[in-house]
């Protein structure tokens, strides 16, 4: 009954959480795709709760205690005292856009991870060979796995290095098991919510159907809390390109040149034709007043690591 009733919330929440969050991450729907700027990472800490949020009596049990909790401190040891009390150490919150055929992270919620892999798995862009987003239906049905089992996709005649990579660095991590599920946005097609629970235990073979249900029940509670008793922190607009007014394909666009991508390479990789990135490189010479790829390059690597404002790369043009 709690497990079916924190199913039907769920729904309720993620329409609630993208409400509260605004422009906390960006939407698929409107240009979040591969190869975009990194995602956001935010901590217990960075949440804002609003202070006339008071008692909760009508709040599933595990949902109210963390809504009741008395400090960042009380909330971490009861999310930790229960992971450990089901069999896991870590829990992995975030959203993430699926777009043509490949999962990109939005945000992701640190508090409750496993520090080294999260590092790793960012830095490294391991989201991009990570199966498990693909092979966990996308439902609220759990996907259970072990590293043996990630490990058997590489007996191909030619295995990817970057997954070996990924492997590597999940080992390191001290990872070896877990349960993985994906809850649709009832706002954005192409959006979810991801929820890991990752233990050290070598084999899934521990995970029983019991501990699927209190995993769900665990879950659930957090995405809740976060989605509708917590707002995210806004996102620092990459390259402040909000503040900007750039439109999301031009900065992406933006992204994409100054790591060192060649027209061609953007089209490709952001699946635009030739005279559409043709057109928005016209547009952003203009507005950062370069009078070549160069200039462009150098005005918004400045601009990027705040060496100059609007006002003073338009100076550029004069060089």
């Amino acid at each position: 009954m709690m497990l079916s009733s924190l199913l039907q919330r769920a729904a309720a929440s993620s329409v609630a959480g993208a409400a509260r969050a605004g422009a906390a991450a960006p939407s698929a729907g409107g240009g979040s795709v591969p190869g975009g700027p990194p995602p956001q990472l935010y901590a217990e800490e960075q949440l804002c709760r609003p202070e006339t949020l008071g008692r909760h009596a009508e709040l599933p049990g595990i949902v109210r205690d963390l809504v009741e909790a008395g400090s960042i401190d009380a909330r971490a040891r009861l999310v930790r005292g229960m992971l450990h009390a089901i069999g896991f150490e870590w829990m992995g919150y975030g959203m993430v856009a699926y777009v043509r055929g490949q999962s990109w992270p939005l945000s992701f919620f640190t508090s409750y991870g496993n520090a080294h892999w999260i590092r790793r798995y960012f830095a490294q862009r391991h989201y991009e060979v990570d199966a498990r987003h693909h092979e966990a239906p996308a439902s609220s049905l759990p996907l259970l796995w072990d590293v043996s089992q990630l490990e058997a996709s590489l007996t191909g005649p030619d295995p990817s290095e970057r997954r070996r990579r990924f492997l590597d660095d999940l080992h390191a991590s001290g990872i070896r098991s877990g349960l993985f599920f994906r809850l649709a946005s009832p706002t954005h097609v192409n959006e979810h919510t991801v929820i890991s629970l990752t233990s050290s235990a070598p084999s899934r073979s521990w995970i029983t159907e019991g501990v699927v249900g209190q995993s769900l029940v665990l879950g659930l509670s957090v995405h809740e809390y976060l989605s509708r008793h917590a707002r995210v922190p806004a996102a620092p607009p990459t390259a402040r390109a909000e503040m900007s007014g750039m439109s999301p394909t031009q900065r992406y666009i933006l992204e994409h040149l100054l790591q060192g991508r060649s027209d061609k390479e953007i089209a490709y990789r952001l699946q635009l034709s030739s005279h559409t990135v043709d057109y928005h490189m016209r547009q952003l010479r203009r507005r950062f007043a370069a009078r070549n790829r160069v200039q462009l390059v150098k005005a918004a690597t400045q601009w990027q690591h705040g060496e100059g404002g609007f006002g003073e790369v338009s100076q550029l043009s004069a060089l």
